[in-house]
């Protein structure tokens, strides 16, 4: 039997399946051998094992062979990491054993499922054409490196699977496998699969993780449901990007799982943050190096009609980032220091953000849009160490100091001369050459949510969770070297750039970015044929807008994504049109929690919109993406301490809307109230509170019913804001609608933004209005116990989306008037 045995510490078995080797944990390996010792063995007649002529084993001999190794090794105590055929037979070993079992982990397996294989592997088990496909040809071989990944593997890749087996003499085992799959009681592996069910409560205490491709095409979701009914205790990542080949597929996001598990989380936190240098720098780097030549960022200017593009290659962006640390260790910039970021989307916004990752300090980034009030308590809890800020931003350093009262240095992100301060005309005066690494501290960066339902709350992004969301952003978001994007949120640019995506800056003001002008947004698309966008739906609202009026289309787009707001239908449809052969895409998510669903417009048409079990209809947002967990629990007032006291709802029961995941922030800065009411522990994680409400359907769909903070309950009714507004916003007249309480909630209400043209200007015309809204109401009966309303000439909203509705305000406007009979 030949193995592989790398490293030191606690034993990990990795067991492969059929018809694979050994050489499909090679990444697991590198990922896990630092800190434990690895064996990965070849089961007789695959890989580089012997392989016997004409020999065919059952189950339990090869549960016997696995016996004889770890007895031959002197292994007392090891974890099992299982795939496929390993499952069963590691399991088969485990079960009599259990004192012996640290951990278990499956990958796409199946233990006593046999009856839920689909007709291909059932149609391999027939003794003629079986024999053809697993050992007579090579097609059996070829279908798993095919049909078992969801991106083609290289060539390289498939001839290593291949080469064990290269013969048909060596293609024995594989046939052998798939004949031992016990379909019927008659065969002679069906005892023990019988046996094997009532020993697996033997692992009721022992910790096991399920890594399962949602694309298998043989160990399909089914399969998944019964293997998590044999451990209801397990952790479960599921990856909707990956087939049977999961380690594949996605061995990043693979890896770091079963490392974490076989860790314990907190020992492998305390790892990464003594190793790892940031996570974005650290990618950024590696980026540079293999993309030098490829364009990183561009930067269009204006002068009139007339636009100069300036741009910079990935080998001068990172010198630039080398001249900047070495500056801003000159100025005392250490690990850890918290660095307020108030500096202009552009090249040194990027040259910036990464020089202080890359010493270890930790940027921090405010919504400029969040508004003045919110913006001095944020900068004023922060407390920070070192400010770097536009020329403009120091007009607020230079008038309010006091929210500065410890800086160790200020930088004016300009190269003219600013009097009082230091700029980057500085920093360019040092060496380019890289400083030596500097290890994290374990936050990546901190960012500032915009505050639209309450205080806006330091996000902290740790180094493991960006690792996951650059995975997501790659692998579902597909991010790719040498593509162009048009970062409408600038911070998107720190993941597009480190991913080898060049950010192209539009002309656009962070505090007002609907001031923006779409003719030359329009102009930069066309001109530099840019693939993809992010930015909110009012922002693409405008600019699809003005396309239909100049009758433009977006031939280069491939992908447009829509987040921050609930996207109107009208807007999807509409940007869909203007593309060629693009698709439009609304992730949904939070600041802390960044992606949870996406879905295309294409996808949202073609799927069948379910309601509420009340009849409310949520907005559609698809399903949770690779590595998030979703749940939809009982709306509760107060923190919930753990996730073994929060009652989950039916399927299509409004309620509040749970995630967890490598990829969801796990805490606030600074901030242990917001902590103790956002978050849910759950052994060594956390579930987040969202702040949503909403539900799930059957398929497993996420249906958007608004925020938390803007449910209204009146009468013995509660009132979400989405499906409630939804159906005053079908009114022509109607641009948007807000539910508001009024009076601590003794009445319910809704506020009306006309289109302008629609302005109602007399009391008789507010009052006709009014009586259609209310009829409207009438027809539907969620809505049937409105019967106030208001007009409101412009809703209050955020600025960093320009679309998240500032209710309260709404709210405390509309108590001062008289209904209908008074507007803004």
């Amino acid at each position: 039997m030949h193995y592989l045995d790398e490293g030191q510490g606690a034993v990990v078995l990795l067991l492969h399946g059929n018809p694979t080797w050994c050489f499909y944990y090679r990444h697991l390996i590198e990922q896990l051998k630092e800190n434990f010792r690895v064996i990965a063995p070849d089961f007789i007649g695959c890989g580089l094992s012997d392989h016997p002529a004409g020999v065919y084993f059952r189950a339990r001999q090869r549960i016997q062979h696995l016996e004889e190794f770890v007895a031959k090794l002197e292994i007392t105590k090891f974890s099992l990491v299982m795939h496929d055929w390993g499952g069963s037979i590691g399991t088969g070993f485990a079960v009599e054993h259990p004192e012996r079992v640290e951990k278990l982990v499956y990958l796409n397996t199946t233990l006593t499922e046999t009856e839920s294989l689909p007709l291909l592997i059932k149609t391999a088990a027939r003794p003629f054409i079986g024999k053809y496909l697993t050992k007579y040809s090579r097609r059996f071989l070829k279908f798993a490196t095919s049909l078992g990944v969801s991106r083609k593997l290289p060539a390289a890749v498939r001839k290593a699977y291949h080469y064990p087996y290269r013969t048909r003499a060596r293609r024995t085992a594989i046939w052998g496998f798939v004949a031992d799959i016990p379909f019927d009681s008659s065969h002679p592996s069906y005892s023990e699969m019988l046996g094997l069910a009532p020993k697996l409560s033997r692992f009721a205490d022992t910790p096991v993780q399920i890594v399962w491709g949602l694309k298998d095409p043989c160990f399909h979701r089914g399969m998944l449901n019964k293997i998590m009914a044999h451990f209801p205790h397990a952790q479960v990542l599921e990856i909707q990007e990956a087939s049977h080949l999961v380690l594949e597929d996605a061995p990043t996001l693979c890896g770091q799982t079963i490392r974490d598990f076989l860790l314990g989380e907190a020992r492998a936190t305390e790892l990464r943050r003594a190793a790892s240098p940031n996570a974005f720098y650290q990618t950024f780097m590696q980026t540079s190096r293999a993309c030098a030549e490829s364009t990183a960022v561009i930067v269009p200017s204006f002068f009139g009609d007339s636009v100069k593009y300036s741009q910079i290659k990935y080998a001068d962006l990172s010198l630039l980032v080398g001249q900047y640390q070495r500056g801003l260790n000159d100025l005392g910039l250490a690990r850890g220091d918290k660095v307020l970021m108030l500096v202009s989307p552009g090249i040194d916004f990027l040259a910036l953000s990464y020089a202080v990752m890359g010493r270890g300090a930790v940027p921090v980034f405010l919504d400029p849009g969040m508004g003045r009030d919110r913006l001095f308590s944020c900068i004023a809890a922060l407390n920070a160490d070192a400010f770097i800020g536009s020329p403009r931003a120091q007009v607020l350093r230079l008038f309010r100091s006091r929210l500065f009262p410890r800086l160790k240095f200020n930088l004016c992100a300009t190269d003219w001369y600013m009097p009082g301060t230091v700029t980057t005309g500085f920093l360019k005066k040092f060496a380019s050459k890289p400083l030596p690494e500097v290890s994290s501290s374990g936050i990546a960066v901190i960012a500032y949510t915009s505050g639209a339902t309450g205080v806006p709350k330091g996000v902290i992004f740790t180094d493991d969770m960006v690792r996951r969301q650059l995975e997501i952003f790659r692998g579902v978001f597909e991010l790719k070297a040498g593509k162009k994007d048009l970062p409408l949120l600038p911070i998107f640019s720190l993941y597009g750039v480190a991913l080898g995506v060049c950010s192209v800056f539009a002309p656009l003001d962070p505090a007002r970015p609907l001031s923006l002008d779409p003719s030359q947004i329009l102009k930069i698309i066309n001109d530099l044929s840019i693939e993809s966008s992010f930015g909110s739906p009012s922002l693409w609202n405008k600019i699809s807008e003005y396309c239909v009026r100049s009758r433009a289309k977006l031939p280069s787009f491939e992908k447009v994504y829509m987040a921050g707001a609930p996207v109107p239908a009208g807007v999807l449809e509409r940007l869909q049109q203007l593309m060629d052969n693009g698709h439009a895409y609304t992730p949904y998510g939070a600041t802390e929690a960044l992606p949870v669903t996406l879905i295309s417009a294409t996808q949202i048409k073609a799927t069948t919109s379910l309601p509420a079990r009340g009849g409310e209809q949520g907005t559609l947002v698809g399903k949770a993406v690779s590595g998030v967990q979703l749940r939809v629990i009982k709306r509760v007032t107060g923190a919930i301490s753990h996730i073994a006291t929060a009652q989950a709802c039916q399927t299509r029961e409004i309620g509040e809307v749970i995630v967890k995941g490598g990829s969801i922030s796990s805490s606030y800065f600074r901030q242990p109230e917001a902590d103790a009411l956002s978050k849910i522990k759950d052994g060594d994680g956390v579930w987040h509170r969202i702040g949503d409400m909403g539900y799930l359907d059957e398929q497993g769909n996420l249906y958007f019913c608004g925020r938390k903070a803007h449910v209204v309950e009146h009468a013995g009714r509660v009132y979400y804001s989405v499906p409630t507004e939804r159906i005053f916003n079908q009114h022509p007249k109607v641009a948007r609608s807000a539910l508001v309480s009024l009076h601590s909630g003794s009445e319910v209400a809704i506020v009306i933004e006309p289109h302008p043209q629609f302005w109602p200007e007399n009391k008789m015309e507010r009052k006709m209005f009014a009586a259609e809204l209310q009829q409207l109401g009438k027809s539907h009966e969620i809505t049937a116990g409105i019967t106030k309303f208001f007009f409101h000439e412009s809703f209050p909203v955020d600025g960093r989306h320009n679309a998240k509705i500032f209710r309260d305000q709404l709210g405390h406007w509309a108590e001062s008037l008289d209904g209908y009979s008074k507007a803004a």
